[in-house]
Formats: structure tokens, sequence, C-alpha cells
């Protein structure tokens, strides 16, 4: 399993939204690969996407009770659909976790800041997911 901080809990539609993101990773076929250091064009956008999955396994429990094992065990298959090489999973475990540590030292209630960057954070990420499906797909 790899090696990611432990989760918290998660709802219904976030178990939806991060089934759809899996789905379409694993269902995408591979793009070309970018000409710098061999990454993937969209490694950009992955990373942010790990980044906002991070986000919302710490926030969305707190505000929404959600089970945090879920974002887990979706960003693990995430990372097992991009079937990165250990630097570049490593980089996105990374941004993974700092978002998640983050959020964990900035807020312990959900408030109204919080409740709004859940909102936000599952807008953002259901966006990209859509722009990076419709980019890569073929």
């Amino acid at each position: 399993m790899p090696n990611l901080r432990p989760i918290l809990t998660f709802n219904a539609k976030a178990s939806a939204f991060l089934l759809i993101m899996t789905a379409a990773f694993c269902l995408s076929p591979l793009p070309g690969r970018a000409a710098d250091n061999n990454l993937p064009p969209y490694e950009q956008n992955l990373r942010r996407l790990s980044s906002i999955v991070g986000a919302l396994m710490y926030l969305d429990p707190l505000c929404n009770g959600s089970d945090p094992k879920d974002w887990y065990f979706q960003m693990a298959a995430l990372l097992e659909a991009e079937n990165a090489d250990d630097a570049r999973a490593r980089q996105l475990k990374d941004h993974f976790n700092k978002s998640y540590l983050a959020y964990s030292k900035t807020y312990r209630s959900c408030n109204d800041q919080a409740r709004k960057a859940t909102r936000l954070y599952h807008t953002e990420g259901q966006s990209l997911l859509a722009t990076l499906k419709l980019k890569h797909a073929r």
C-alpha cells in the first residue's frame, strides 16, 4: 500500500466524486509524454488534484462526516492507475500530504471558512477531472 497519511471519514457525494475521478484515470488511455523530464503533459493538473484530495481528506470528514479512509483509498487508486515511477509517486503523495497537514493545522472544527473551502475543492476537483479527461482521453 502507498505510504500516505492515515485517513478520517467520507460521505456518498464525496465518494461518488472520487470513484468518477479514479475511473477517469483508469479508463483513459495514457497520453503522450512531455519532453520536460519525461513527465506526462497533465502532470501539473494531477499534482493539483492530489492536493485537492489531500485537503478534502481532512475537510470533508470534518464538515460532512465522510470517512477519510475513502479519500485515502481513492488517492491510492489514483497512484496505482497512474503507474508512476517512485519519484513521481513521491511527488504526488507529497502534494497530498502537505495539503492534508496544512488543513489539519488550520481547522479543529468545521466553520464557515472550512465549509466554503470544502465546497470550492469539490467544485475544483470535479472541474479539474473533467479537464483532464477531455484533454487526455482519445
